[in-house]
């Protein structure tokens, strides 16, 4: 072979070489993306603050192991079914929901509650000055009597109608409130950790929450992935048990003023407890012959 054949055997492996090294560097540098619906991060009183944080914190907690990942947002903001199905097609890689038999059919729950047991335990949003039908309430039996509202497609609205509570439903949420004060039902039940602000949403209906009662179910908040999204399901995984492991978590946890309010009002409180029974756990269908 000669020289000339050589040299330009060399060079066009070095060629490769470093081409091949421009490959895996910019792999490895690469910023990758995790897809979630529209959401207001900037608002301390808005919910997506406090998801979207901890999503931000568990992902940053595995860069060493998984790389950079940068968080992006859809141009809308499903709601429900509507996000739910953009999740298990592929359009939304992450979303935080109460869970439920379904729910975990059909989506991969990351188990960290997300909201401690603050989900645990309702509060009642009512209107002012009828407080006394509620201090007339000592058992669910005396629930029975009064209605409540709910989102239609929310599970703490299959939880109520399985305990046999008279339910108004609506599709939305804002309206709610305003059902409420319009007298279409009685109570609207919110989680310990939302109705502090919640009931100042809007002065003008005149809404108060309810001083004597409490409702308690199992009702754990969790990310949720596709069910095919393994490793990102596990990346989450990790990164919320090193931030609780390292007090990070907590410190986001214990910045949320309403966060604060809701534990305290636990630790705390006197009021008369009404325990309702989760939804039993459907076993999987199966194909007869």
């Amino acid at each position: 072979m000669s020289r000339l054949v050589v040299l330009c055997v060399q060079r066009t492996a070095l060629v490769l070489l470093l081409c091949c090294a421009g490959v895996v560097w910019a792999s490895a540098s690469a910023t990758s993306s995790v897809v979630i619906r529209q959401s207001n991060i900037t608002d301390i009183v808005n919910e997506d603050y406090y998801f979207y944080r901890v999503l931000e914190l568990a992902l940053n907690k595995t860069d060493a192991q998984w790389g950079a990942v940068q968080i992006s947002q859809l141009p809308y903001r499903p709601e429900d079914k509507r996000l739910r199905s953009a999740l298990m097609q592929g359009g939304v890689d992450v979303l935080w929901s109460p869970t439920s038999a379904d729910f975990e059919r059909q989506m991969l729950p990351v188990r960290i509650s997300l909201l401690k047991e603050l989900n645990n335990y309702r509060l009642l949003l009512i209107r002012k000055n009828e407080q006394p039908a509620f201090s007339a309430v000592r058992s669910i039996d005396d629930l029975r009597k009064l209605r409540g509202g709910m989102g239609a497609q929310w599970t703490d609205a299959s939880i109520m109608e399985y305990n046999r509570l008279p339910l108004v439903k609506a599709v939305g949420y804002g309206k709610l409130f305003k059902m409420l004060a319009a007298k279409r039902f009685d109570y609207f039940s919110r989680g310990v950790y939302q109705i502090q602000s919640e009931v100042n949403f809007y002065p003008e209906l005149e809404l108060q929450i309810e001083q004597e009662l409490m409702l308690s179910y199992p009702n754990e908040v969790y990310f949720f992935v596709n069910k095919n999204n393994t490793d990102l399901a596990k990346r989450l995984e990790t990164g919320l048990k090193i931030a609780q492991r390292d007090g990070s978590f907590d410190q986001l946890f214990n910045s949320i003023p309403r966060y604060q309010w809701g534990m305290e009002l636990l630790k705390k409180h006197q009021r008369r407890v009404i325990t309702l029974q989760p939804l039993p756990i459907k076993p999987p269908a199966t194909n007869k012959q």
